[in-house]
């Protein structure tokens, strides 16, 4: 009775279905009982043939056929091979991609050529295929269509399956057990939102022994059960555009044979949530990843987080990657910084980091130092990356985007070691004119883009870097009108390729070498040099002048006589020599003479310069005191009277970067337990009263004098100058309590006069930052000394 009312209820769906599947499967079935009644050779020999390198997998190859979703087709033509990934530095539009940031490993439909984004069947027709995708069925819809359906086609012989973009709340496991044999399968679209006790039969896969590629994107799912793939044993995982919020740590246990993992583009947002456990952090939500979920994918080679926001605490699951991982997207996930344990797997060949703002802060020379011998493309884009100094190791480096930072001046030892490096990308950045060439070191980079920075002029040395390249792009600069940018740009409009948006630059040769000894002279040539993103409003110069922007073939200045120009030669060597020998004798004398005394004087300034500065601030904070000498100045006059009655017990000098140890560990030992009444300057200097006024009154009214000494506290000019003042005031004021504290040793080379003065005539303590034992007896020594002091 149930089966009839469904029927009833899903006609109008189940009719047209059951239609196609008669018209596709009925001339296989005849096909069948026809080759079974000839001999078995005679079948074998209709049959093709079957390679088993072929990729069937992916849906074509071998006895299937794809025609493909209509994206590119980012994985290897055999199992094993190298990702077709396509690379290119010319990108003129903007970094993003419907709204999302464009990451380096594309999306999953470039992994998944047999099936649509609606979820439809992109292989050839036939029992190996079924295509019940975009039917609105319900969880009942669908067992009941796949029960009339196998009395058409033997579910057996199934392989590729899409039950795409239906009303499915609970996974269909005990339907998905009648396909034994499904090796490709596609539940994207659904709403697996819940996972309940009550439904347990539903919380995992069924034994599907050859299901290979297993596709759940855009299923509302929130989590997994524990136990949802102990069943079978998946080479590709695609789980992104879900609201995944967290895992359960051994989710994976049973995949150890997979080797592409797709979670990105998770939506995690909560609502009625906040995160508190740093009030400093930008309150996001994220996915929270068990330290070691990633441990048991000893097979994985891919790997895409990208937009996939982590919490704090996750990032530390980056640490459990396998070491066989090659291909990885932490694009947008909100790294915080660059640490060692993300790059376990020291094969990672194509790592993309973009849109992580957090991580320029912490690069330096040996960021990537674990990726020298196997990373060839780093995508690094809008990330705020100020400098270069972190490519010194990667001398494999092929390819590099480092679109939308900040960088602003090149440096030809960033690009010393990078031989191999092809493609760069500086785009969106605001890198000036370098006059020093760069590029001397990669014989092997062929294009770069320059888009859209803050080149104002093209200097010679531009030029010649440019000479290397096959292709550029320096559109959306604002140039300077001179005669480089001329050469430049001559005859472009007459020399366009077939290249679509591409021009030939023809500009006259630049002389680069002499003639003499039967050398001939070299000339430097841009003509084999395009343009891809060439459009006259973008290649226009600026006459800062006027004020105005002037098409540069235009210009008249420039046009020198092509014979004059291109036949220039340097003079040859020996010509008016005897007239200038002496003249350039005498020249080198003198410049020795300089280099050597400005070498010296480098050398002592190096040494000495601690000393001097010292010395000018010396003499500075002397010349102050001198001319605020007055009694004018002194907020109470009755501090400089020895046995005048006192505000503070102690006066505190500390800099900026140890308050929170006066505040957390100074304060309140001092006035919390012995009542010794502190003079801070940020509690107790007064309002309206200028900072020296507030320094020496406060001095003058406190019975001791504690200086808090650390590396801080000496690069602080307050610091440093109420030292000096402290050893001023009391030689005035005939007093001898000064307390010196140290937070941490000083090294001897940074130790001031004063201060080394003060260390070796007064007795100074000690902050122990390890033993609390030691810290006890500190506190009790030290309010030992304030107490008989206060008596």
């Amino acid at each position: 009775m149930e089966i009839a009312e469904f029927y009833c209820r899903n006609v109008a769906v189940l009719l047209p279905v059951l239609l196609v599947l008669l018209l596709v499967v009925l001339p296989s079935a005849n096909n069948r009982k026809a080759r079974s009644v000839g001999s078995a050779a005679a079948a074998a020999a209709a049959a093709p043939p079957t390679d088993p390198s072929d990729c069937d997998l992916l849906g074509c190859g071998g006895i299937y056929e794809c025609y493909g979703n209509g994206w590119v087709n980012y994985l290897p033509y055999r199992a094993g091979e190298r990702y077709n990934i396509p690379l290119s530095a010319f990108h003129a539009g903007a970094s993003t991609q419907q709204g999302q940031p464009e990451c380096l490993l594309g999306t999953a439909n470039n992994y998944l050529p047999w099936v649509t984004e609606d979820g439809r069947l992109t292989v050839r027709p036939g029992p190996h295929a079924l295509d019940l995708s975009s039917l609105r069925l319900s969880d009942h819809g669908v067992q009941g269509l796949v029960q009339g359906v196998s009395a058409l086609i033997p579910l057996e012989e199934v392989l590729h399956l899409s039950i795409a973009r239906n009303e499915l709340t609970l996974v269909p496991s005990p339907t998905l057990k009648k396909f034994q044999n499904v090796r490709l399968l596609s539940l994207s679209g659904n709403f697996f939102t819940e996972f309940s006790n009550d439904t347990a039969e539903h919380n995992r896969l069924p034994l599907l022994t050859k299901l290979r590629v297993l596709d759940m994107r855009n299923c509302s799912l929130r989590t997994l059960p524990e136990a949802f793939f102990r069943n079978v044993n998946l080479e590709y995982l695609f789980l992104s555009h879900n609201r995944i919020t967290t895992l359960p740590a051994e989710i994976f246990y049973p995949l150890r044979g997979l080797l592409h993992l797709d979670l990105s583009n998770m939506d995690t947002r909560r609502t009625g949530e906040e995160r508190i456990e740093n009030p400093f952090m930008k309150l996001i939500a994220g996915v929270d990843l068990h330290q070691d979920i990633f441990f048991p994918l000893i097979s994985l080679v891919f790997l895409d987080l990208s937009n996939t926001r982590l919490e704090y605490q996750a990032f530390i699951a980056l640490r459990s990657v396998q070491r066989r991982v090659k291909y990885v997207s932490y694009c947008n996930i909100g790294l915080p910084a660059i640490v060692d344990y993300l790059f376990v797997s020291k094969k990672i060949a194509m790592l993309d980091i973009s849109y992580n703002v957090g991580v320029a802060q912490s690069l330096h020379s040996a960021s990537f130092a674990l990726l020298a011998d196997s990373l060839e493309v780093l995508y690094f884009k809008d990330s705020m990356v100020q400098q270069l100094n972190w490519l010194v190791p990667l001398q494999r480096l092929r390819v590099l985007n480092l679109r939308g930072n900040i960088l602003r001046m090149l440096q030809r030892e960033s690009f010393a070691n990078l031989t191999h490096l092809e493609q760069l990308d500086l785009s969106y950045n605001y890198i000036s004119a370098w006059n020093q060439q760069i590029l001397t070191t990669t014989t092997a980079l062929q294009s770069v883009n320059l888009r859209n920075n803050s080149i104002v002029i093209l200097t010679t040395d531009m030029l010649y870097d440019f000479s290397r390249l096959s292709a550029m792009g320096l559109g959306g600069n604002t140039i300077q009108c001179s005669c480089n940018y001329v050469k430049f740009l001559r005859n472009i409009l007459h020399n366009r390729t077939d290249v679509a948006g591409a021009y030939t630059i023809s500009a006259e040769p630049l002389i680069v070498g002499r003639r003499g000894s039967g050398t001939i002279s070299n000339k430097l040539s841009l003509q084999h040099v395009q343009l891809f993103d060439y459009e006259e409003s973008e290649y226009l110069c600026m006459n800062f002048t006027s004020n105005q922007k002037l098409d540069p073939l235009e210009l008249q200045d420039c046009m020198i006589p092509e014979d004059e120009l291109i036949n220039s030669e340097i003079p040859e060597e020996g010509e008016d020599e005897p007239a200038h020998a002496k003249n350039h004798t005498l020249v080198y004398i003198l410049v020795s003479v300089a280099v050597s005394f400005l070498i010296l004087t480098g050398v002592g300034l190096f040494y000495y310069w601690f000393h001097i500065k010292y010395f000018f601030k010396i003499m500075k904070n002397s010349a102050v005191l001198s001319f605020f000498n007055d009694e004018k100045l002194y907020l109470d006059k009755s501090g400089l009277l020895k046995e005048a009655d006192f505000h503070y017990d102690v006066f505190v000098s500390y800099s900026n970067a140890d308050r929170s140890w006066v505040l957390d560990h100074l304060l309140p030992n001092m006035e919390g337990v012995s009542q010794i009444n502190l003079c801070l300057h940020e509690r107790d200097f007064e309002v309206g009263y200028g900072i020296l006024e507030n320094i020496i009154s406060c001095m003058d009214r406190s019975r001791c004098l504690m200086l808090i000494v650390s590396e801080s506290f000496l690069l602080s000019h307050w610091c440093q100058f109420e030292m000096h003042l402290a050893q001023h005031r009391l030689l005035e004021t005939r007093r001898d309590e000064l307390i010196l504290v140290l937070l941490e040793d000083i090294p001897r080379r940074k130790c001031p006069k004063t201060l080394s003065y003060l260390l070796k005539t007064k007795t100074y303590i000690k902050w122990p930052t390890k033993s609390v034992n030691e810290q006890a007896l500190f506190w009790k020594r030290l309010h030992k000394t304030l107490l008989t002091s206060k008596v």
